[in-house]
């Protein structure tokens, strides 16, 4: 495998373009850019960054880049432009914090090129900006002319970067502005951690609770505050970086989520997204916030404090992030992915791997929408992302890992891949009412698909019934297993076969990115309606496409480069099996899977990760797919029925909380393993009580149904509770 390009050399050949114009999100290189558009924070970063000492040249293209957004009529810079250069009207604002990033790259600029006027062109914007943000006070967001306040709230980063931008550019260390800033940044102070954001009234906004991102900002301001003299400022700015440690670590797979509540706690939280600012109520693992970490950490653990004490945990977080960065870099055509992403297995434990920001906010940098729901892959690569990472990791290419040595091949036991059948028989009376589900799992028809709901624009968090690759292969397993036809399987195909892209992957709609996921999903879907063989579907492309998605490790990512784990090498492990296919490492494939067991029986989803109900079943349907057997499966079998509870449902993990898609995965393990839960009466129960009143099903007994997805999961594992599920279905159709 070639070595891929230095972060460096991605950023020079991929992101800046012949006149260092920086597109703001690209796919997997400048072949594929996401989102063309132009943001004045990217701009700015890349000349605060990108120029070492002697990059005259490089400073003045971008310096050249940047005046660009100069607003011809007001003073300031617009704040977003097309990719012709045209200036949006929503980028006709002024945000103090990036406006102030504009000033301090002048100040850059002027510094490496020897213009003085930049200098003082610099210092004069910065002086106007501190005047309205003062006058104003310290509101997030003003109109064209700074005159009209359009958001009142004081968001932290606001705050921090302006300190950064301040101390860069005012000389000495005498600054009313910096006193005032010191004393605004104290009102974020919430114990050990800092509130990301106040309200118009200057208390916190205690909904949006701690920011990663922000605080590492918050922790770079106040290093500068206290080699001004600020008393008390390291500090603050030790503690909160140590509560960032503390708080916010991904315990299964190390790095740091972005956020946690008021409590301090990683949770998912539909009050704070819906009533709150626009956001996600998704917590998320962001590179970007990791860059911004080691950063920080690096910056406070060389301040001249005698009273420090947190080394140790400082080192720690930095060599976390930094981890968490090398471990986004991609292997082949280099730069740096967004991040990673979850679903939920319990409305406080983000657990279940997604590559996919969902429920972002409308017009979200490099999203895409799906009916009424907003998603950010996070296979893109951000220019602020990879401008903050260069920061960090230099001009140096990042060393993968190679795939484990194998510690012997399982013994091989042919899997016949028999899709011909589901099931051997109907579901006892009375368990559910299949009728009433049928009814509700119909209604979500729509167009050449299904939706994840019947509802055309619910509220909440509930999702409508846009047609989408998830949840078509949902409703037509559901339909096979209760022995229904599916009406117009030709259209449903057409659909399907839609959403092929040239690279022969598949996307949740016809233009959407591709995804193992969602490839694995429409696959799947054509392969049981008998379209394997349609003309519109090109076999080749995809199975190349799959073949590109495995990494050095041998396990595959969601997409080409990306991150590798038991999840998602499972989803391509399938499809390939599905297409009679193979991965073409599947030595290093076995050897990666096989590295993700753990002593206690159950797999984890990275190796060194600890087990859990949802790897413990990729991992173990891969190695079943690829015809050889889990090793040692009776200590498996052991360690997932000993994750039952006396409800009859099952804990995700050992010391996790008892979940519904945890409990699926766990009953499907069992049962491709050969053996049942302990209690399998109880665990029919358990499920049964969970159809919700319209039909469908929840995760919670007498709440609104969910999606397709759970009742996918009830019809699917009441089956294998009672034996009738076709193995092979229950191996391939997950």
């Amino acid at each position: 495998m070639t070595s891929p390009p230095s972060l460096r050399d991605f950023v020079r050949e991929h992101l800046l373009g012949a006149e260092a114009r920086i597109p703001a999100v690209l796919g997997r290189d400048s072949a594929d850019v996401i989102t063309p558009d132009r943001t004045l924070q990217d701009a700015a970063l890349a000349l605060l960054i990108l120029p070492g000492p002697d990059d005259t040249d490089l400073a003045r293209q971008l310096l050249g880049a940047l005046r660009e957004f100069t607003d011809p009529d007001l003073p300031g810079f617009r704040e977003l432009l097309d990719v012709t250069g045209a200036p949006h009207p929503i980028g006709d604002i002024r945000t103090p914090s990036v406006q102030a990033l504009a000033a301090w790259a002048l100040h850059r600029a002027g510094t490496l090129t020897g213009d003085d006027t930049l200098l003082t062109e610099a210092e004069s914007h910065l002086r106007r900006i501190v005047e309205v943000v003062l006058g104003h006070d310290w509101p997030a967001r003003l109109d064209r002319s700074a005159s009209t306040v359009l958001d009142e709230s004081g968001p932290l980063e606001e705050t921090a970067v302006l300190v950064l931008a301040a101390d860069a550019l005012t000389p000495g260390t005498g600054s009313a502005f910096l006193d005032a800033a010191a004393d605004r940044l104290e009102r974020h102070v919430h114990g050990e951690a800092v509130w990301d954001r106040l309200t118009p009234r200057g208390v916190p906004d205690t909904l949006r609770g701690h920011r990663t991102g922000p605080a590492a900002l918050a922790a770079m301001a106040w290093a500068a505050l206290h080699r001004r003299g600020r008393a008390g400022a390291a500090d603050r700015a030790r503690r909160v970086l140590v509560h960032v440690h503390d708080h916010h670590r991904h315990l299964g797979t190390g790095g740091y989520w972005d956020r946690s509540s008021a409590d301090s706690v990683v949770r998912v939280d539909a009050v704070a997204a819906l009533h709150g600012r626009p956001d996600s109520p998704f917590p998320a693992q962001f590179v970007a916030d990791h860059a911004l970490l080691v950063l920080a950490a690096r910056t406070v653990a060389g301040l001249d404090d005698p009273d420090a004490q947190d080394g140790p945990v400082l080192k720690a977080l930095a060599q976390e992030a930094e981890a968490e960065l090398e471990r986004n870099t991609d292997p082949v055509a280099g730069g740096v992915f967004h991040g990673q992403g979850s679903w939920f297995s319990t409305p406080v434990d983000p657990t279940v791997p997604l590559a996919r920001h969902v429920m972002a906010p409308p017009r979200t940098t490099g999203s895409f929408a799906v009916g009424n729901t907003t998603y950010v892959p996070f296979h893109a690569k951000h220019a602020r992302t990879q401008l903050l990472a260069l920061a960090v990791l230099g001009d140096r290419v990042v060393a993968h890992r190679a795939a484990p040595e194998p510690a012997g091949r399982p013994e091989p036991d042919p899997f016949d891949n028999d899709l011909g059948h589901v099931t051997t028989g109907r579901l006892s009376e009375g368990l559910i009412d299949t009728g009433h589900y049928l009814r509700w799992l119909r209604s979500t028809a729509s167009g050449l698909g299904y939706g994840l709901t019947p509802y055309r624009s619910p509220l909440g968090l509930r999702s409508d019934r846009t047609a989408q690759t998830f949840s078509v292969l949902h409703v037509v397993s559901d339909l096979l297993a209760l022995d229904q036809p599916v009406p117009n399987t030709p259209g449903v195909l057409t659909g399907v076969f839609a959403t092929q892209n040239p690279d022969g992957g598949f996307g949740e709609q016809p233009g959407l990115p591709s995804e193992v996921f969602t490839t694995y999903c429409a696959v799947l879907t054509a392969v049981v309606l008998g379209g394997a063989d349609h003309p519109d579907f090109d076999r080749d492309a995809c199975v190349a496409f799959l073949r590109s998605c495995q990494r050095p490790e041998g396990g595959f990512g969601n997409a080409p480069g990306f991150p590798c784990d038991a999840w998602h090498s499972h989803l391509a492990t399938l499809t390939l099996v599905a297409l009679d296919a193979r991965p073409e490492r599947e030595d290093d494939l076995t050897a990666h899977l096989l590295a993700c067991r753990n002593p206690d029986g159950g797999y984890g989803n990275r190796p060194g990760s600890p087990s859990d109900t949802f790897a413990t079943f990729r991992a173990v349907g891969a190695l079943i797919a690829l015809g050889l057997r889990p090793p040692h499966a009776e200590e498996t079998v052991r360690w997932l029925r000993g994750l039952q509870t006396g409800t009859g449902g099952f804990r995700y993990r050992t010391d996790g909380a008892e979940s519904f898609v945890g409990s699926y995965h766990a009953i499907g393990g069992l049962y491709m393993l050969g053996a049942r839960p302990a209690d399998t009466g109880a665990c029919i129960r358990w499920i049964s009580v969970r159809q919700s009143a319209d039909g469908g099903f929840s995760r919670t007994p007498g709440a609104p149904s969910e999606t397709t997805d759970e009742g996918f999961i009830a019809v699917q594992a009441l089956h294998m509770l009672e034996g009738k599920l076709n193995r092979s279905w229950a191996v391939m159709m997950t």
